[in-house]
């Protein structure tokens, strides 16, 4: 084999090794995030490899909600804002 032929292939097994680390961390960081539907509001998680590959608008994601069944851009929200949104719902109910 020559050395051109070498590089080739190192080349293509060292992207295709990034591309795998980077889908990698993507779908361990969809894991800490969750959708809003704007149609009923249900909120609900998608497996990382699925939103990877669903369409795109900003942060938004082209997805079926579960709930209702309709088809548009969801909200991609963090775990942390959903849970501090969800305390001070609570907190206005009490007072």
């Amino acid at each position: 084999m020559t050395g051109l032929g070498l590089f080739g292939i190192i080349t293509v097994c060292s992207t295709l090794a990034v591309f795998i680390v980077c889908l990698a961390l993507y779908c361990r960081i969809q894991t800490k995030r969750h959708f809003k539907c704007p149609y009923c509001g249900a909120r609900f998680k998608m497996p990382g490899m699925r939103t990877f590959f669903a369409a795109r608008q900003g942060t938004d994601r082209l997805l079926f909600c579960p709930q209702c069944g309709q088809s548009g851009y969801m909200e991609n929200i963090p775990d942390a804002d959903y849970e501090a949104e969800k305390t001070e719902e609570k907190e206005d109910g009490r007072t």
